[in-house]
């Protein structure tokens, strides 16, 4: 027989009130559920009456009941009785089911004062279990028939009171179900993670019992911080202090957890070593407890921890494993999708080479940045920022140390950024920025700042590479504040600083628009003149000394714009460069040579031996169907490849020396003949020589410009100066015949530059000597074989 401390004590166990309290939290959900087991308990023994009771220290409550008439003495729905009278009390205290065939003279009853005033005289009870296992009340009958076997009622109401428990687990296992789906369902909507992991937070509560606080940290990138993720029954100031906890050994339940990789359970905070220093940061909160759960992904990498607090030492009874360790999953699964979240959008909206903003997500924040007004004095700055020769670290070192150079420039970038500033990867080797909030004052001295940030060296093995950039800055003071003209206008500021020489920032003037519009225009005209054929070819001769006879003609293309005359070359030649035009320029040029060629060639045998010149660009040279453009005219002409000369610069080889060295060499084979133009102007020209398939060198016409008469009254410096050009030309003439080359001499206006050419040995002259660019219909192709001018040189 028990006695009456051991009940006492067997009622009031932590662990079962804790399962108590949980049921009674759901007592209006199981209110049918009980009135149903209490008939079904009545109607199996064939007693009076069956109930449900939830017996707590002190109290007696009835959860559920039959229905059936009402005894001598009604039972109210709550009693406070001392335990060791209460028969259910002794029920929860044994485990095990219990009848007793007389209260009013059974003596653990007696002073029962119900049994005192007539109450129930025969009881028979069993124990109802929660989900943890812990007897939470009993499931019993009064008035039981007189005559039944004790035995077999206990067995009976056993049997009930076990529908019962299973019917609690089953209810349980619904909850769980039901707040496991709403979690999921929450994560795949896309809901944001804290509002997901509260939501579980909540939930977790409310499936394991009043007095249980449910957190979740989160571990940032650095594998170290955590931070505070959802504990929405904590106290907020407890929940602020470990936001930023920093895992190690000994750092609570939590920090420990994520550092050992395991289970941390902690039952009193005041005395474990492992809340030393969060001792009192714990007891000022009232947090006695707490077991934490590192969550670990598929690799076993820590995400964050899942713990649970409570406001009393002990052990936390969990109502099943199974239950923690699927809310435990939900935590890992909200995390993962949260971050792969995060990473589609960084992919999304970053670059990935420099992971600066993207242009597409640039442009969205910074449309959004431009709604807001800058601060009274200040301006919103924008910048462009464009790497001076990137194309030649990728030519030479390949895209991987091109793209080291930008990771290295973006992060001196962000080393310059303030909080609200935008950057963005806008173009291969183009940045662009929004700087919010700016002293107008310091515009210059910002976009200086900006592009010094380009010129950090970065290092590859081997390798430091050093580049600049030209930067162009505005503000919303000078541009206004639509996106687009910010742009534009940064845009041509660095275009300004590029024709400046690079390397330097320029801010955005009036007049660059200006220039801007009337660049565009005239592009625009050239365009629509290459439509409408405006544009026509010009020859200028070029003669050989020792014979004087003509033996080339270059063409040279001419605008005579209506309503506004002629234009010159030096002007609509770098705007078909600029806008695009510049290939189907060369291809119109090459096109009407050759067939004007032809048609001399037709009508005059002296044509035969003259070679027509066509300058190239290297936007025609980086075209793939340029060889077959040039070999199909000449065939659609009927004219052999020596028939056609192509004239190249040094600036349109060097951007792509291999591709050039590759394209002029098929033109070679062809059997048109290559002349390198303007030469002794560039840094590298010597080694060009020796580097591509040339067979003419075309002297600029400085050198020769710098030629005097043998006799004159020349001061002295002038007579140093014009014998140091005679000798650079002799040396280049020299070095030339030495690499089996023609030496082609241009601006040659004056006959004392001509004899001077011809003494050096120089093969070829071509100037206003000879004559000047002309119309087709001007020239006179019978005289080019006999060394007598092709046109009237003072035309």
């Amino acid at each position: 027989m028990l006695q009456d401390d051991d009940v006492r004590r067997a009622v009031a166990a932590p662990e079962r009130l804790a399962a108590l309290a949980h049921v009674e939290q759901r007592l209006p959900a199981l209110a049918d559920d009980f009135d149903r087991l209490a008939r079904l308990a009545a109607a199996a023994t064939g007693a009076a009456t069956g109930h449900v009771t939830l017996v707590a220290p002190g109290r007696l409550r009835l959860a559920g009941s039959s229905g059936d008439p009402a005894p001598q003495v009604e039972l109210p729905e709550e009693v406070e009785l001392p335990e060791e009278f209460v028969p259910c009390a002794h029920v929860v205290a044994g485990g095990q089911a219990l009848v007793v065939a007389d209260c009013t003279t059974d003596p653990r009853f007696a002073g029962n004062p119900l049994a005192r005033r007539g109450g129930p005289v025969s009881y028979a009870g069993a124990p109802l279990r929660s989900p943890t296992g812990a007897v939470v009340g009993a499931v019993c009958v009064t008035g039981v028939p007189v005559g039944a076997a004790p035995a077999r009622t206990a067995e009976v109401l056993a049997d009930v009171a076990e529908q019962g428990s299973a019917l609690l687990t089953q209810r349980q296992r619904d909850l769980e179900q039901r707040a496991q789906h709403e979690v999921l369902e929450a994560t795949a909507s896309g809901r944001p993670l804290r509002q997901v992991l509260d939501l579980l937070a909540r939930r977790v509560e409310e499936l394991l019992a009043p007095h249980v606080m449910c957190s979740v940290l989160l571990l940032d990138d650095d594998g170290v911080t955590l931070r505070d993720g959802a504990g929405p029954s904590l106290p907020a100031a407890y929940r602020a202090a470990i936001d930023g906890l920093r895992a190690g050994e000994g750092v609570g339940s939590c920090g420990t957890a994520v550092h050992r990789r395991e289970v941390v359970a902690v039952t009193d905070t005041t005395t474990d070593p492992l809340w030393a220093s969060y001792r009192e940061l714990a007891a000022a909160h009232g947090l006695a407890a707490c077991t934490s759960l590192p969550v670990l992904d598929a690799d076993g990498t820590v995400l964050g921890t899942f713990a649970l607090y409570q406001r009393t030492p002990g052990d936390l009874r969990l109502p099943e494993d199974a239950t923690i360790a699927a809310f435990r999953h939900l935590t890992r699964v909200a995390i993962e999708r949260d971050r792969a979240r995060r990473e589609l959008t960084r992919l999304a909206t970053r670059d990935p080479v420099t992971g600066l903003l993207n242009r597409t997500a640039f442009l969205t924040a910074a449309a959004g940045a431009l709604l807001r007004p800058p601060r009274p004095g200040r301006t919103h700055v924008a910048l462009l920022c464009d790497v001076d020769r990137f194309k030649a670290v990728n030519d030479s070192l390949g895209h991987a140390a091109g793209d080291a150079y930008l990771r290295g420039a973006a992060q001196a970038l962000r080393a310059v950024l303030r909080p609200g500033d935008l950057a963005c990867r806008f173009a291969g080797d183009a940045f662009t920025l929004l700087l919010p909030d700016r002293d107008p004052a310091q515009l210059p001295a910002v976009a200086e700042e900006v592009g010094a940030c380009f010129a950090a060296p970065v290092a590859l093995p081997g390798n430091l590479i050093r580049l600049s950039a030209s930067t162009g800055a505005t503000s919303t003071a000078l541009s206004g504040a639509v996106l687009d003209v910010l742009l534009r206008d940064a845009d041509m500021a660095m275009h300004a600083a590029k024709q400046d020489g690079r390397a330097r920032a320029r801010t955005f003037e009036p007049a660059m628009q200006e220039r801007a519009a009337a660049h565009l225009e005239l592009t625009l005209a050239l365009g629509e003149a290459m439509r409408t054929d405006q544009l026509h070819l010009h020859y200028q001769p070029e003669v050989d000394l020792l014979t004087g006879r003509t033996v080339g003609l270059e063409a040279l293309a001419r605008w005579t714009r209506p309503g506004t005359g002629p234009v010159p070359p030096a002007r609509f030649i770098p705007a078909a460069e600029a806008g695009g035009l510049v290939v189907e320029l060369g291809r119109l040029a090459l096109t009407r040579a050759c067939r004007q060629l032809a048609a001399w060639r037709a009508l005059h045998p002296a044509a035969r031996h003259v070679t027509a010149w066509v300058n190239v660009s290297a936007h025609q040279l980086a075209e793939r169907g340029f060889v077959d453009l040039v070999t199909g005219t000449l065939a659609a002409q009927g004219l052999p490849g020596t028939a056609l000369g192509l004239e190249i610069t040094e600036s349109s080889v060097v951007r792509d020396l291999a591709t050039a060295r590759h394209t002029l060499q098929r033109l070679r084979d062809a059997g048109v003949r290559i002349a390198l133009d303007d030469f002794g102007t560039g840094y590298s020209s010597l080694s060009l020589l020796q580097t591509l398939p040339v067979d003419v060198v075309k002297v600029d016409r400085s050198f020769v410009s710098r030629l005097v008469p043998a006799r004159g009254g020349t001061a002295g410096s002038a007579r140093d100066d014009a014998r140091g050009g005679a000798r650079v030309l002799a040396a280049i003439v020299s070095m030339a015949h030495a690499l089996g080359l023609t030496v082609v001499a241009e601006g040659v206006e004056h006959p004392h530059q001509r004899d001077a050419l011809r003494t050096m040995g120089c093969d070829v002259a071509q100037g206003y000597l000879f004559g000047r660019p002309a119309p087709p219909q001007d020239l006179d192709p019978a005289g080019w074989a006999h060394g007598t001018p092709a046109v009237d040189a003072r035309r």
